[in-house]
């Protein structure tokens, strides 16, 4: 973690630093050419810490994991596999306090997620095995604009 945030209050939410928190990675067998590993059994989970008000800082992991669920049907795979990333993101004055736990547990995953991707995908390949590449991610696009003064609705019952 590094020792004094840097810019923080650039933008209402910042991460302060991205990072792998695990890896986890076990062959139960050598790599095989017939190898296929079934990437939609990826199960991915979120753990959110808790806000700090003093500090502004909220910490956020992102984990991936396969293979290690024993009460699974399905044949299992070759490798058990475990990736975990944590952010720790600053949260900017200008941000809602009241709007931090739906971003943690909405929007923070769009910014975890590549990283996540990407270690996964890199730890299977320097096995030997066919890699898991979880799917992109694609973000919904809106765009906010404030209604003009003018345009607002005169309430029932007030005079035009």
């Amino acid at each position: 973690m590094p020792d004094s945030v840097v810019n923080a209050n650039l933008y209402p939410i910042q991460a302060t630093f991205i990072a792998v928190r695990e890896l986890h990675f076990v062959a139960h067998r050598p790599p095989s050419p017939s190898d296929r590993i079934d990437q939609s059994s990826v199960r991915i989970t979120k753990k959110v810490g808790p806000f700090n008000a003093e500090t502004k800082l909220i910490q956020i992991t992102l984990i991936a994991e396969l293979g290690f669920d024993a009460e699974s049907t399905a044949p299992a795979p070759p490798f058990s596999v475990k990736v975990a990333i944590t952010a720790e993101f600053c949260i900017g004055d200008a941000f809602p306090r009241d709007k931090i736990a739906q971003w943690a547990a909405t929007n923070s995953a769009f910014v975890i997620f590549p990283y996540l991707r990407e270690r996964l995908y890199y730890i299977t390949v320097q096995a030997g095995y066919p890699p898991i590449c979880l799917p992109l991610l694609q973000i919904p696009s809106f765009k906010v604009e404030p209604v003009p003064s003018e345009a607002v609705v005169p309430s029932i019952g007030s005079a035009p």
